[in-house]
C-alpha cells in the first residue's frame, strides 16, 4: 500500500507543527532520512522564514524534499543542480499560478511577523483550515514529479 502523504502532513501540521515540518517530515521515510532531522531542519521555515510570513512554509519544505530527491553532492554536476533547479521552479510556478502569490502574510490574510506566541496559538484553527490547500497543492506536486 502506497503511503499517504497528504494524510500524513496534515496531521503532523495539526499536531502542533510548521507547515515546512510537516512537507518534509511527511516524505523523509521515503529518503530513509530520520523524521527527527526533519523537523530539525525545516523548523526556521515555519510561518513563511522565522515567522516573519515570507515565503509559505510549505512551498519551503518541498523545496527541501526536492533536494532530497534530485539534490547533488557533487559540485561539478551542473546537468544535476539544472534539476533541481527546473523543479523548484515549476513548484513555485505551480504554487504562485494557484494562489497569486508565495508568501505567506499574503496567503493567510494577515501580518503574522509581531504576533505574539500566545496570539499565533489562537489563530491555529485559523491556520489548520487556511494552510491545508497550501500543504496539498505541494504534496501533489511532489507525488506527481518525484
Amino acid at each position: 500500500m502506497m503511503k499517504d502523504h497528504l494524510v500524513e502532513a496534515i496531521e503532523i501540521f495539526k499536531s502542533g507543527y510548521h507547515c515546512s515540518q510537516a512537507v518534509i517530515a511527511a516524505f523523509s521515510e521515503d529518503f530513509a532520512f530520520p523524521r527527527e532531522t526533519a523537523l530539525r531542519i525545516a523548523c526556521p521555515f515555519g510561518g513563511g522564514f522565522g515567522g516573519l510570513g515570507k515565503t509559505c512554509g510549505a512551498l519551503s519544505g518541498a523545496m527541501m524534499v526536492i533536494g532530497l530527491k534530485y539534490g547533488t553532492t557533487d559540485a561539478s554536476d551542473i546537468a544535476g543542480k539544472q534539476v533541481v533547479r527546473e523543479k523548484t521552479r515549476l513548484l513555485i510556478d505551480t504554487f504562485n499560478g494557484k494562489f497569486g502569490t508565495t508568501n505567506c502574510n499574503e496567503l493567510v490574510g494577515f501580518d503574522r511577523s509581531n504576533l505574539s506566541g500566545a496570539e499565533l496559538m489562537a489563530r491555529l484553527p485559523y491556520f489548520h483550515s487556511t494552510c491545508q490547500k497550501f500543504l496539498e497543492t505541494v504534496i501533489i506536486f511532489l507525488e506527481e514529479e518525484l
